[in-house]
């Protein structure tokens, strides 16, 4: 975490002392005994306008260079660089090439809520060398602020709470997803974006329950 943060921190674009970076996954939910690591990048000024392009790229060149990320030409390395679908010619979230996409196809999407490993932000799996010498797989995705809460809550897990989490909002008219939580019918509205252009932007995990009538459940409580 300390060498994630040191390197994301020295992109100068950005204001360091506003960077985000989340242990997500079992660890945090508290779960002992992984093999792997996942974390979560974020900054307000990381948007849907391209802002953040390269965010990775350089995590990536920063952990190679201190040798803690196994490079691609590495034998026993497990290298896979995916970059997202996240852009909006006009700005608008609503807008967005990946937000577009998920309303065109949000009532099948609908009944495949158990395929909860789909998004699109840009991510990186690899191999984690760590100061003690061992290795761990690691994920590393670069998310786009006003998607955190939700981005957090589905890498978070556990799947069955993400599972049980989607079958409800289903239930209810509504598609929950890594990136944000739309209407089903009668159109495919942002909630609360384009249901309630006044609201709060949902930037905390406690507001997606709240939007659901949900008690909140800690992340050390969703080992289910």
């Amino acid at each position: 975490t300390e060498e994630l943060n040191e390197i994301s921190m020295k992109d100068r674009r950005f204001a360091s002392q506003e960077w985000e970076l989340r242990q997500v996954g079992g660890a945090r939910r508290g779960k002992e005994g992984g093999h792997d690591a996942d974390f979560m990048i974020t900054h307000p000024r990381i948007g849907i306008q391209g802002e953040g392009q390269g965010v990775l790229e350089a995590v990536i060149d920063g952990l190679v260079s201190k040798k803690f990320l196994l490079p691609r030409t590495h034998p026993h390395s497990f290298f896979m660089l995916r970059k997202g679908r996240i852009f909006s010619r006009s700005g608008s979230y609503s807008s967005s090439t990946h937000i577009v996409k998920l309303k065109r196809s949000v009532h099948v999407a609908a009944h495949g809520y158990d395929n909860l490993a789909q998004d699109s932000f840009d991510r990186i799996f690899g191999v984690f060398r760590t100061t003690e010498g061992k290795m761990r797989r690691i994920d590393i995705i670069v998310v786009p602020y006003i998607e955190k809460a939700f981005a957090l809550l589905g890498w978070t897990g556990s799947s069955l709470l993400n599972r049980n989490m989607r079958q409800y909002c289903r239930e209810r008219g509504l598609f929950l997803c890594n990136h944000c939580l739309l209407t089903i019918e009668p159109e495919p509205k942002l909630v609360p974006y384009e249901t309630n252009p006044d609201a709060m932007a949902v930037l905390e995990e406690e507001q997606i329950f709240s939007l659901l009538g949900l008690p909140y459940i800690f992340p050390n409580h969703r080992n289910c």
